[in-house]
């Protein structure tokens, strides 16, 4: 009976419940291209090691360790069969490069003062586990899973939740308010008390952080989320989205319903629209 949420998992629901289900039972057709996200990821990884090995010893050697960071992240996809970089010219690789060196660079002024004098755990892992109603009227254990790009707990036991971006977009952090509101719930849940911030550090914007403190009329309208979405896991609802929105790009098109061919009277196969 339990089931498992996860804020991408939430965001996909309530987007299309069909491409939800199809994303659970992973029907995603391969995003062969990783390009796009491969900054993200090689920023992350960098600050996620550095933080993990004694960072005041290795002051300002976050830059250096880009470049073996690009390779070996773009040799772990191949290995793992899960996409490819295809640089976008020959100049590609290099300018990924330089823009994250520009990136770990300008953040670990912010590690240094928000994060490295506190514990602290980078690529916080959790599985929180929460009770609610079944639809037959027991309860039912739902679980919030996930991880954090970095949890703080600071010298008067306060939790801090940081995820950092890769983006030189200043509005961005209006995009991530929903997860970082997912993350603070967890905090209340595993910790017994909500965290005192969370926020963006976001080193290629104009302001390098982007606080966010949910409110508790934000949490309450999340966990009445996160039931709604129970509910139909429960029920089994997996019905399309009506609008079409969306649909020519979505990675499960090849495996929805609404994109199945029917055989019509005279035998022509037709998609249901």
């Amino acid at each position: 009976m339990s089931i498992r949420i996860s804020w991408s998992a939430l965001r996909t629901h309530e987007e299309c419940k069909q491409k939800s289900h199809l994303a659970r039972t992973h029907s995603l057709a391969v995003l062969d291209n990783k390009r796009n996200f491969f900054p993200g990821t090689v920023t992350d990884r960098v600050v996620r090691n550095w933080l993990n090995n004694d960072p005041l010893d290795h002051l300002g050697e976050m830059p250096d360790m880009v470049d073996a960071y690009i390779e070996s992240e773009q040799r772990e996809l191949a290995e793992k069969d899960q996409g490819v970089i295809r640089w976008r010219n020959k100049a590609d690789r290099e300018a990924v490069k330089v823009d994250c060196i520009e990136a770990v660079t300008k953040i670990e002024p912010d590690l240094l003062k928000y994060v490295v004098p506190f514990e602290y755990q980078p690529d916080f892992g959790f599985q929180t586990k929460i009770q609610l109603t079944h639809p037959r009227g027991e309860e039912g254990t739902v679980v919030l899973n996930g991880f954090m790009d970095i949890l703080v707990k600071d010298d008067r036991g306060r939790y801090w939740v940081w995820d950092v971006k890769h983006t030189r977009d200043d509005g961005y952090w209006r995009k991530t308010i929903g997860q970082l509101g997912f993350y603070d719930l967890v905090v209340e849940l595993e910790f017994g008390q909500p965290a005192i911030q969370t926020g963006l550090m976001q080193p290629l914007c104009t302001k390098t952080l982007a606080p966010y403190k949910p409110s508790a009329d934000s949490r309450a309208q999340l966990l009445t989320r996160i039931n709604a979405m129970a509910m139909d896991l429960w029920n089994d609802v997996r019905t399309p989205k009506e609008s079409m929105g969306g649909c020519d790009f979505c990675p499960c098109k090849h495996a929805c319903t609404k994109f199945k061919p029917v055989v019509d009277s005279k035998g022509r196969k037709r998609v249901k629209l």
